[in-house]
């Protein structure tokens, strides 16, 4: 045997060795196949040789274009390899790496198809396990890949949804996007990155921030990937969200137990003492100073109580600057002396936060009623005493406080007949152009009109509205009216909308298609009525944004009083700023007040930001408002709320 026909059997048998080999004529027929191949799909030769390369197929691949495809390019002389799915004598499956070579003759013309094959059933079912795990965690955690340095690679649905982004708008960023600034510049979280770089996995709880700047808990695991030397090459976060898990212990800004944690301690006792306290003037801190310093005292504040009480006392943080005490010990004497004495100290007491000291006055709510009301009567007791101007008030049935339910079911039928009969209507109170001295824009108010004809101010049934869920229905009515009276006037004018108004889709829908209806967005401005139950911004942007692309403008109402400040105007984008008529009506004779105006005045002139001054209310404070340079007024000096538009357009 000569050394080329040794060369080419050791060839032949090796190709044997390793792999199925089976021949068929050009039309799929089956030819010759060796033993490998055989044992594979456990056939004896005689039972496949003239019979059709389909004996390996399912049924229905054999009758689909692709497979006629397969064989069409195959007689053609097209190469196939790739993975193949075949069927044994048997009826099993088996995963097969294949190429099918078509041999042609000296004419090029395909004579026979060649065809070797490997078995990689248990790769491919290993594969398949693995596949069928990764798609389990992306459907029941939040999964996240970085490279060494931090830089997101890509993300799961689960993780986007949770951390409220676009893969686009991640993918290249660093994981710090995620993270509370101060985090960013620790220690701990260089370390963090290290022992991740170094192939070192990490697994916790941890703190992040999403995208609206929401704090959220997440358990989480960061796993570095290795490469064939043993380097990581990126790491792979497996993340759950557990926020409502751990909220229901913890409050993430103080520490402290929140109230649905309250709802759970409270029956571990048969007899409690509860005591509800709030920081009064809280939102004027935070009004001028911003979220951050109003987060920052609400930390030292939760710091001075929970070290002025002892163990016997489980402290919570409600919501905002709302705290409640429980204690199941002291009898009711003693339990009122530890709180009278706590609010006494605290009068004596300032916060240092760097820009300024805060002194503390708080209101306080007290209740030994059955657990089944405790809560509620500690509550309503520390609004009562709030009303009252007393530090604290111990609840008592003597103070007829549910008297003022009785008052809300009166109210709440009362304003159900006024919507039956059309009742609920609508007073436009102009406001003026300081500069121009005419009228230019009127505000839509609300009143109910009674069955005897008297006129109801909002003050006595629009918050009573809101706990009775008629107040969408009294907007609707308003903007309705509203659009009707201006439909054929130039002024501009403006209706009020609070969060809840904003956030009610129902609503929302029905103002939008009011607007293109009467196509009036070009006079609308939207009066924005902030709360203190906003937990969050983003939705009143996204309102403002769509709001102002149709050609509406926006206003602030009550500037200075409630809960905005300054960060949230600019977000806003507001067009104008309504300085509320509890500091306007005081820039006479109050110092304090006139510098605030002076501020928001000084603010709003650097923001292109018009101002409206309220409750203008005599010449002497008309005067002096358009002294200080403020754009428009409006009060009863200049004009009072009625059911007609005012004819003359100058004073």
């Amino acid at each position: 045997m000569t050394l080329d026909e040794t060369r080419k059997n050791a060839v032949k048998n090796a190709i044997n060795e390793h792999y199925a080999v089976i021949s068929f004529k050009v039309d799929g027929t089956i030819k010759d196949a060796n033993e490998k191949f055989l044992n594979l799909f456990s056939y004896k030769l005689d039972e496949i040789v003239d019979k059709h390369h389909k004996i390996f197929c399912e049924e229905e691949y054999i009758k689909s274009n692709e497979y006629k495809k397969f064989w069409n390019d195959l007689s053609n002389g097209k190469v196939q390899t790739e993975e193949f799915k075949r069927i044994k004598k048997n009826g099993e499956s088996v995963f097969i790496q294949a190429s099918y070579q078509p041999l042609k003759n000296e004419y090029n013309q395909v004579f026979e198809i060649l065809k070797f094959a490997q078995d990689i059933t248990n790769r491919k079912l290993q594969s398949l396990n693995y596949e069928a795990q990764i798609n389990a965690i992306n459907k029941s955690q939040a999964t996240i890949e970085f490279d060494t340095n931090g830089i997101i690679l890509t993300a799961n649905d689960n993780f986007l949804k949770s951390m409220g982004y676009e893969l686009n708008e991640l993918i290249g960023k660093h994981h710090s996007i995620f993270c509370e600034k101060d985090y960013i510049n620790s220690n701990e979280y260089k370390t963090f990155w290290e022992r991740l770089k170094e192939g070192t996995f990490d697994t916790g709880k941890y703190i992040r921030v999403t995208k609206n700047g929401k704090k959220v808990w997440i358990q989480a695991t960061y796993t570095p990937i290795l490469d064939i030397n043993n380097k990581p090459i990126k790491i792979v976060k497996f993340a759950q969200d557990i926020t409502k898990l751990e909220s229901i212990q913890k409050d993430v800004l103080t520490g402290l137990f929140i109230s649905e944690k309250l709802i759970l301690d409270i029956p571990e006792n048969d007899k409690n003492n509860l005591a509800i306290l709030s920081i009064d003037d809280f939102s004027f801190l935070n009004d001028f100073y911003g979220d951050e310093i109003a987060n920052k005292f609400i930390i030292e504040f939760s710091k001075l109580l929970t070290s002025y009480l002892n163990d016997d006392y489980k402290i919570y943080r409600i919501y905002g600057a709302k705290f409640a005490i429980l204690n199941w010990k002291l009898a009711n004497n003693e339990f009122y002396e530890t709180i009278y004495d706590f609010i006494n100290y605290m009068k004596n007491t300032y916060i240092d936060l760097g820009i300024k000291k805060f002194n503390l006055v708080t209101t306080c709510g007290i209740s030994y009623e059955s657990n089944e009301k405790i809560i509620h009567t500690a509550d309503i007791v520390n609004k009562f005493a709030k009303k009252q101007l007393k530090n604290i008030l111990q609840y008592s049935e003597e103070l007829n406080i549910e008297k003022k339910f009785e008052e809300n079911i009166y109210w709440s039928e009362k304003i159900s007949q006024a919507l039956k009969e059309d009742r609920i209507i609508v007073y436009y109170q102009p406001i003026f152009n300081n500069k121009s001295n005419k009228i230019e824009k009127y505000e839509s108010l609300v009143r109910l009109q009674d069955t005897n004809a008297d006129i109801v101010s909002p003050y006595k049934f629009l918050e009573i509205s809101k706990k009775s869920k008629q107040y969408i229905d009294i907007t609707k009515k308003v903007i309705e009216k509203s659009f009707e009276k201006f439909k054929n006037f130039d002024y501009e004018f403006s209706i009020n909308l609070t969060v809840e108004d904003i956030l009610d889709k129902d609503l929302s829908n029905f103002l939008f298609s009011k607007i293109a209806e009467f196509d009036i967005s070009n006079r609308l401005v939207i009066e924005l009525v902030e709360s203190e139950k906003i937990t969050t911004y983003e939705p009143i942007y996204d309102f403002i944004a769509k709001i102002k692309d149709i050609g509406c403008k926006v206003a602030i109402d009550d500037f200075g009083t409630g809960y905005s400040n300054f960060e949230y105007l600019v977000k806003i984008d507001a067009d104008f700023v309504k300085i509320d008529g509890s500091i306007i009506k005081r820039i006479l004779e109050d110092e304090n007040s006139l510098e605030i105006v002076k501020s928001i005045i000084q603010f709003c002139k650097k923001m292109n930001i018009k101002i409206i001054a309220e409750f203008v209310s005599n010449i002497e404070l008309q005067e002096k408002v358009k002294e200080l340079g403020i754009t428009y007024s409006q009060g009863f000096y200049l004009g009072e709320p009625n059911k007609n538009l005012v004819d003359e357009k100058s004073i």
